[in-house]
């Protein structure tokens, strides 16, 4: 396991809430000069804690929604799965791919762009490995919020840097700006310059496109991947299904004051009331977690269950192509 020291957390914390920012502006905050602050990343790269420098992407904006699949292995030998995440995380279609513990085995999930195209995704999935899957369920999330990681900061307060629902208005994107979006998939610390090179354009008409991006929050967060697992953490997702649904805005302002809570979903079509998704050392602190919640609000929790994620092979937000319409499953939705 990598040991981080304090100055390497607060870089973390602070690349993951901009990961475009300027080494110099990263150096104010944590208190060191720029030139130490670039040998720290390069020395998180080069021990494969940073896995890259992504964006999250407000995808519903530019037509697609996202839908959950889950999945549980039969008949199942190390070449078959490997073929299988092989086969899901190449594809377009796919923004995340992991291997999960608890009622299923296998998560992905999948941008609903043109219906013929999901279709066909799922159509494949079920022709290559019928015999070696088993489909179990789908969620199609209708709210997502994304925390700041505020255990890798002391003293700071859980706060929230992405809320993302369904139903948000079409905005129109041209090539030029699919193809930003592209370079800055692929590392958010990539120059207007070498976008510019690379496109084809000027740094001014790059600059531009960026800056509208961003306003219209088209680029929802600049931020980075981590391999928590190097670290000793490992993603745990809790649903709680309520006994008294009056209960559950205090439950979800008494999680938010969790400095491990990552994510909060809100899923269409899911039978519980509440998810959420920590970063946790065990199963022990999970428990804790929950018993807490039990003394807290007794009687309000009718049901809850877990799992957790211990590999992820695919976590991007880049969508497969240009929409000129929304999909039909939420085209003209209002909230």
């Amino acid at each position: 396991m990598y040991n981080l020291d304090v100055k390497d957390k607060k870089i973390l914390f602070y690349l993951i809430q901009n990961s475009r920012q300027s080494l110099k502006s990263i150096g104010k905050k944590v208190g060191i000069s720029k030139e130490l602050v670039s040998y720290r990343i390069k020395r998180l790269i080069k021990n494969k804690i940073i896995m890259n420098f992504s964006i999250i992407l407000n995808f519903e904006r530019l037509g697609y929604a996202l839908m959950q699949t889950n999945y549980k292995f039969i008949n199942i030998n190390p070449i078959i799965k490997q073929e299988i995440i092989d086969f899901l995380t190449s594809h377009n279609h796919t923004m995340y791919v992991s291997l999960v513990e608890g009622i299923n085995d296998l998560q992905a999930e999948i941008f609903m762009g043109r219906p013929t195209e999901f279709e066909k995704l799922l159509d494949n999935i079920r022709e290559k490995f019928y015999s070696y899957l088993s489909f179990q369920n789908s969620y199609f999330y209708f709210r997502a919020e994304f925390y700041n990681y505020a255990f890798l900061q002391k003293n700071s307060e859980t706060k929230m840097l992405v809320n993302w629902i369904w139903g948000q208005s079409l905005y129109q994107i041209d090539n030029l700006d699919y193809n930003i979006l592209k370079e800055l998939s692929k590392n958010t610390r990539i120059s207007t310059k070498d976008i510019a090179n690379k496109l084809k354009s000027t740094v001014s008409t790059i600059n531009n496109r960026i800056k509208k991006l961003e306003n219209e929050l088209i680029i929802a967060l600049y931020t980075i991947n981590i391999d928590w697992s190097k670290l000793g953490y490992r993603w745990f997702h809790l649903r709680i299904s309520l006994r008294d649904y009056s209960k559950k805005i205090q439950i979800i302002k008494y999680m938010q004051n969790n400095p491990y809570l990552i994510r909060r979903f809100k899923f269409i079509n899911l039978d519980m009331d509440l998810h959420f998704t920590l970063l946790l050392k065990n199963m022990q602190e999970l428990r804790t977690i929950i018993e807490d919640l039990s003394t807290i609000f007794p009687n309000s929790i009718n049901d809850y269950h877990f799992y957790s994620t211990y590999k992820v092979f695919k976590y991007n937000f880049m969508i497969p192509e240009i929409l000129k319409n929304k999909n039909p499953l939420i085209r003209g939705y209002k909230i």
